[in-house]
């Protein structure tokens, strides 16, 4: 069947879209990610949390190799990313039956595929844990559980099903890892976070020694033309532009790469085409990213506008100071804790201390805030050496935020309602073609040829067998992936 699948090769999609055989052509990991995985191949249940793009589906899809590489004769890993509408869509004991069926397929693919061996499909908590148990004792190995995408802002309702399955499955035989977002509260009551798993956070903290090392890798692994621009630019080595750049985005390794991406059409790098980059990246970027969120986040989504307005405060008000780190009293983190989580998840501000004093009394949570938002609002709007230096050194004097603060009182707070569906689910296949909200998006002509063939809402397109889209006229397995692919993207965060 013919498939115009030649669209645009720059997209890009979450780490767990890309084959598993061009893995390791595109990621690689410092010492201190090195450490990470050791600790997901190990022993006992973790959580790992970090932001959209951190890099967390990377590490468990890396840690997955390397038990297949290294450590295959003790443990058995398996992958799972738990994008799935059932487990989007439903609660209590429904959602572990849907949780139950699609992890015991999983692992009846990987057995199958490795061990020559069945796992048996069951929709039961019980069963699972003593098929588990069972295939450990026999085929004498570790089995490791990588759960992908597991918990987030707008999917709460059924975290504490989640948590407790999490917590029944794990034993001495069975390790339990999975990636969540920050802000997750709703573990349930059986599950202690404190106790039942151990919490690696991964956000990258430009103050640590290390922190332009994965920049400069990924800078020369998969933009080698930047990096050879860099090496040759009078202004900025690849040192500074690695800090810079990193730093700009708060650590974010997906940002990272967008801004990479965008630096492909400049000749030189220097401070001129940094400054355009980020310009780049807090227009078509950072603010359309809070477009894509919103209606993802069921009953969060009105505390988007709020979220903007809040971040539009701090990014004038730290330019004014002259600063890129905010301090944020925490009295406003109690009340609204979840627009904080929003911003941080959509990488317009990184978490770097819990709790500080603050100098009027007090204390707060200290954030950094990325540059390319920042460079917007500041006077000039171009980057130097001297102001990226001011920028990238220090957070000792920090913008204090307080519930004092008279533009703060300003802006409306609305209460949140108890409906979780998530509007992105009923909105028209149209909101999937290509937009600086979704640079990932589809085609007009994909998009027209979806219509026309009833695929008019996103949940239309997302329940759909594959069989029925591959139907479609000059749609083949290539467009039917990158058409899977764009829906992942637009329902999941």
């Amino acid at each position: 069947m013919p498939d115009d699948s030649t669209e645009d090769s720059g997209l890009l999609l979450a780490a767990e879209e890309c084959p598993l055989e061009d893995f390791e052509k595109y990621h690689s990991f410092t010492k201190y990610e090195r450490s990470i995985i050791q600790r997901l191949t190990a022993h006992g249940p973790v959580l790992l949390r970090g932001g959209r793009g951190s890099g967390k589906s990377a590490l468990l899809i890396e840690s997955y190799l390397e038990i297949r590489r290294e450590f295959r004769d003790s443990i058995v890993p398996v992958y799972i990313s738990l994008r799935h509408l059932p487990l989007l869509r439903t609660e209590g004991d429904e959602y572990s039956a849907n949780f139950c069926r699609i992890l015991s397929r999983e692992i009846n693919k990987e057995f199958r595929r490795f061990y020559n061996k069945s796992f048996p499909i069951t929709r039961d908590v019980g069963a699972l844990l003593e098929a588990l148990e069972a295939n450990a004792r026999e085929l004498r190995r570790r089995i490791v559980l990588l759960f992908d995408d597991a918990a987030h802002i707008g999917r709460e309702r059924p975290l504490e099903d989640f948590f407790d399955i999490f917590r029944t499955i794990s034993t001495s035989r069975i390790s339990c890892k999975a990636s969540i977002y920050p802000g997750v509260t709703k573990f349930g009551v059986r599950f202690d976070v404190f106790n039942d798993a151990t919490v690696i956070d991964i956000s990258r903290d430009e103050r640590k020694e290390n922190f332009p090392e994965i920049f400069i890798e990924i800078t020369r692994q998969r933009f080698p033309d930047i990096s050879s621009r860099i090496r040759a630019s009078r202004s900025v080595g690849e040192t500074s532009f690695a800090t810079i750049m990193g730093r700009a985005v708060t650590g974010n390794l997906r940002s990272f790469v967008f801004a990479c991406n965008a630096m492909r059409e400049f000749p030189s790098v220097g401070y001129p085409e940094l400054t355009k980059t980020l310009l780049e990246l807090s227009s078509n970027y950072f603010w359309p990213l809070l477009e894509e969120v919103a209606p993802k986040l069921g009953s969060y989504e009105v505390l988007v506008e709020p979220a903007q307005e809040i971040a539009q405060l701090i990014f004038s008000s730290c330019a004014k100071k002259g600063v890129s780190y905010c301090l944020v009293h925490r009295e406003i983190m109690q009340r609204q804790s979840k627009i904080y989580e929003i911003l941080e998840y959509a990488g317009f501000i990184s978490k770097r201390e819990a709790s500080r004093a603050m100098k009027s009394g007090g204390r707060g949570v200290v954030f950094s805030v990325n540059l390319c938002n920042l460079l917007e609002v500041t006077t000039g709007r171009r980057l130097t050496s001297e102001l990226a230096t001011q920028w990238t050194e220090g957070t000792d004097d920090p913008y204090e935020l307080h519930v004092s603060n008279p533009d703060y009182a300003k802006i409306q707070i609305p209460t949140t309602g108890t409906d979780y569906t998530l509007s992105i689910l009923n909105k028209p296949v149209s909101t999937l073609a290509r937009s600086n909200a979704y640079p990932y998006g589809l085609t007009e002509d994909k998009i027209s040829r979806l219509e026309e063939a009833g695929f008019k809402t996103i949940i239309s397109l997302a329940e759909a067998e594959d069989d029925e889209i591959l139907r479609i006229h000059m749609i083949g397995p290539q467009s039917l992936k990158r058409i899977r692919d764009v829906v992942f993207q637009a329902i999941w965060m």
